[in-house]
């Protein structure tokens, strides 16, 4: 396939794949003989290129002058974000509802213990959704109701009729919106996002978004924040950052976005109880460098890269796995493939893809989804081509070993 680079994917480089050390969480759990076979982990959401040239440089200055002291949110920080919400998320936010916290996580955490302070209490999810969102709630030692997506045709729409029921139980007192979602990689559309907001107004939920995806939207869309519902900001904690956009999943840091004053009081005191002290110096010098103009620049031009890797895994299995179902391609560099069609169990389809075709994806069971895979498309186009060659090579074997038996 031949792409047609426009001059503003061509002016940074995507084509370079970063190193990574051998702490590096994503090379510690490749399995052996991937990257012996010339292919690497496509598991794991975060870039396989380096962030912005604008943070590059930013680091750089900052790293120069020598001084890691404590460092405060001020005018300047916040004008930053309210700037990069405006711009990059077509949305007006105030200055004040910007609450600096130590990770999108970290403040699920605090979410957490702030609204369900009982053990009987709990939140509600919506399968398949990352993981981490139960892994907090489990060690806090608090429930979760699972509301499972629905599949209809090439997408998923979420079961109000179950998440009704499971806000009616007053015990369940917390929601987590992820928006975009992962792993399915769509937005939800803000006629369901009404529907979430009028039932989390009507039983007196509050509704977490976790929005650290929504930077990364192709096909012309734009991910819409939930504080622009019509009555979500009595109850809405809205989260972002540099995590997913700027490849920063191993820095700790976030910004949530609290409209209410009573609600955004509330989840500080809870965030300082959790010991928050100063920001991070770094992320503070970061967020300037990403949320600037030059920053914006590079963000488009790496969506419109990811974008083409995107249009090459769904090509390749329309044309050589055409039963297996790929979603996503709306926002979130991840695809998530149904591979069911081809493998009744998914320690086969785990030995395919990991012993035949030396390819390391992301597990559906993870996301309590056996036979499916995430996979993460933010990679140089030449590693996407070679996996994808390779599970074709792997696959045709395969196949002729089955029709000579």
């Amino acid at each position: 396939m031949t792409w047609k680079g426009t001059e503003e994917i061509m002016n940074f480089d995507f084509e370079t794949l970063v190193e990574r050390r051998p702490s590096n969480m994503k090379r510690l759990l490749t399995p052996d003989g991937i990257e012996e076979a010339g292919n690497i982990s496509l598991d794991g959401a975060e870039p396989d290129f380096k962030t912005a040239p604008s943070i590059e440089e930013a680091m750089i200055r900052f790293a120069k002058n020598g001084l890691y002291g404590f460092t405060i949110c001020d005018s300047t920080y916040r004008d930053s974000v309210v700037w990069w919400m405006e711009n990059s998320r077509k949305t007006k936010i105030l200055p004040e509802w910007i609450v600096p916290t130590m990770g999108t996580i970290y403040s699920v955490a605090t979410a957490i213990r702030l609204c369900c302070p009982d053990k009987e209490d709990g939140i509600i999810l919506t399968s398949p959704v990352y993981n981490r969102y139960k892994q907090a709630a489990d060690r806090l030692y608090r429930r979760t109701t699972d509301c499972p997506l629905i599949c209809e045709g090439d997408s998923f729409r979420m079961d109000f009729d179950a998440i009704e029921t499971a806000m009616q139980n007053p015990k369940n007192r917390l929601f987590i919106l992820c928006n975009p979602h992962n792993p399915i990689g769509q937005i939800w559309r803000m006629e369901e996002l009404e529907k979430l907001a009028d039932l989390a107004n009507r039983y007196d939920v509050t509704v977490f978004s976790d929005e650290i995806f929504a930077d990364n939207c192709y096909q012309g869309l734009t991910c819409p924040c939930y504080l622009d519902v019509p009555g979500a900001q009595k109850h809405g904690i809205v989260a972002t950052s540099l995590g997913k956009s700027f490849g920063f999943t191993g820095v700790n840091h976030a910004n949530v976005l609290i409209a209410d004053e009573e609600l955004r009081a509330r989840f500080q005191d809870r965030r300082t109880r959790d010991h928050y002290g100063s920001m991070d110096p770094m992320v503070y010098e970061c967020v300037l460098a990403a949320y600037s103009e030059e920053g914006k620049a590079w963000l488009e031009a790496s969506n419109r890269y990811v974008e083409e890797n995107i249009t090459m895994v769904k090509e390749f299995f329309a044309e050589h796995l055409p039963k297996a179902a790929v979603y996503g391609g709306e926002a979130a560099y991840i695809l998530w493939v149904d591979w069911r069609a081809y493998f009744d169990q998914e320690e086969e389809l785990d030995q395919f893809l990991k012993e035949k075709a030396h390819v390391c994806l992301g597990e559906g069971s993870d996301y309590d989804r056996p036979g499916f895979t995430r996979i993460c498309v933010a990679t140089p186009h030449r590693y996407m081509k070679r996996t994808l060659e390779s599970i074709g090579a792997a696959w045709n074997e395969r196949e002729n070993f089955c029709i000579t038996c």
